[in-house]
């Protein structure tokens, strides 16, 4: 995967806050994933408020580390991450779990810092967009999905906190996300 490569080779040499920006982003691709398959579920409903109160943070630069702990150990809780002796075939099942598991390392990179938690964040969303690119008879997401990577982390505007820039950039990966819910959505309906 060459751009994955330039994603995680990038990452390495940019500031912590342009890092926790582009954890951010990508978690934003995926958190509908999880509150729209499972936000009607009356059992999940504790789990869809921890996902959307950690989002929440994940955009706010000067939220503090230790919160980001709480919120790993919280979703260390979710069944999909709990471990099992079965594989998850269930289609919300499985576009639930790369949902859980990016906001978990995007929340595990606020608290640490490390940067390989970043890149296991990136790794997450372009794993669930292989996943679904092999369900869809157009493969668009996953080269997408690389590709909004890339453009991340090579924003420079990132390294300043613009208001306008991250409001931009997170309205833009809301409306990717709910492009994905769909394309999920209608290959439920098949």
């Amino acid at each position: 995967m060459e751009f994955d490569e330039t994603v995680a080779v990038s990452l390495k040499g940019q500031s912590q806050h342009h890092v926790a920006i582009f954890v951010a982003s990508c978690a934003e691709r995926m958190v509908q994933l999880f509150t729209g398959l499972l936000g009607a579920d009356s059992r999940r409903i504790s789990d869809v408020d921890t996902v959307v109160r950690l989002q929440g943070m994940l955009w706010d630069m000067d939220a503090p580390a230790d919160s980001f702990q709480a919120h790993v150990t919280s979703l260390d809780g979710f069944q999909e991450l709990l471990p099992s002796d079965e594989e998850i075939s269930d289609v919300v099942g499985i576009y639930s779990f790369y949902s859980v598991l990016s906001l978990r390392y995007a929340a595990l990179y606020r608290a640490s810092g490390q940067v390989e938690d970043a890149l296991k964040c990136a790794h997450a969303c372009l794993t669930g967009m292989g996943q679904l690119d092999q369900n869809l008879p157009e493969s668009l997401h996953f080269a997408h999905e690389g590709d909004l990577q890339q453009q991340t982390v090579f924003m420079p505007q990132l390294e300043a906190t613009n208001s306008a820039v991250l409001s931009r950039l997170k309205e833009r990966d809301r409306a990717v996300g709910r492009k994905r819910l769909e394309a999920i959505r209608n290959r439920m309906e098949r």
